[in-house]
């Protein structure tokens, strides 16, 4: 299943995508430069998936959000908004939240650059 990435009606841009592509590509946005709090929280949670997946199970939550710093916030460094964990057929899949900040563009250059095939679209 390939990775989808949607623009909502908002300005979030958001992606939905296995565990493993997403950290590719969040690694890939650090690898670009950018360096945040969220972002480095966001890789350490999608790598130990299972651990946060059973926690939010627990919890009844669907979401979960990275650590921000404020200075990022204010700076508009802040790459991760939100995280949302789930299995679909036995698969661990994340859907990253982009802040609202994050260009577009950037996404989709990354996406390229790692070879990945994606659907675009928006709601």
């Amino acid at each position: 299943m390939p990775v989808k990435v949607v623009k909502t009606l908002y300005g979030y841009l958001y992606m939905d995508a296995p565990v493993d592509e997403a950290l590719k590509v969040l690694e890939a946005v650090k690898a670009s430069g950018r360096s945040s709090e969220d972002l480095e929280d966001s890789i350490r949670i999608l790598k130990n998936f299972s651990v946060f997946y059973d926690m939010l199970r627990r919890k009844f939550k669907e979401y979960l959000a990275p650590k921000k710093n404020e200075r990022d916030l204010i700076y508009g460094n802040v790459v991760v908004e939100k995280l949302r964990l789930y299995r679909k057929d036995g698969e661990g899949r994340v859907v990253v939240v982009f802040d609202k900040r994050f260009p577009e563009g950037e996404l989709k250059e990354i996406l390229d650059g790692l070879g990945m095939t994606y659907e675009y679209g928006s709601e």
